[in-house]
């Protein structure tokens, strides 16, 4: 994939997070600004979601680990490069974890 295609579908997929996760509660604050979407809990802690152009993924940060999803053309989603994982499935695992109640994230 080339770099504009690579940025095209990285932002779109970021914007995507931030509009499902903006409304899910009073404790989590969604911001996302230059491809970098930060999300802020009561407790202070802070996930991290960016987009890398020179890796073609998206950096996921959250619980002093991270992760590294790449575009997965026959499944037309970010994959995690280690395990498979969805993205959009992953996120949404570790925000329910720490809200301690359902969040479910689609693609």
């Amino acid at each position: 994939m080339d770099e504009k295609e690579f940025d095209t579908r990285a932002r779109a997929a970021l914007t995507r997070l931030e509009t499902a996760l903006e409304n899910v509660s009073d404790d989590l604050e969604v911001d996302l600004a230059d491809a970098i979407l930060t999300l802020e809990f009561a407790d202070g802690a802070k996930y991290v979601i960016n987009s890398h152009g020179t890796a073609q993924q998206i950096w996921l940060s959250a619980n002093l680990s991270a992760a590294h999803f790449g575009w997965h053309e026959a499944t037309q989603s970010w994959r995690d490069t280690r395990t498979g994982a969805e993205l959009f499935t992953e996120l949404g695992k570790l925000v329910a974890e720490k809200l301690a109640q359902p969040v479910v994230l689609r693609s």
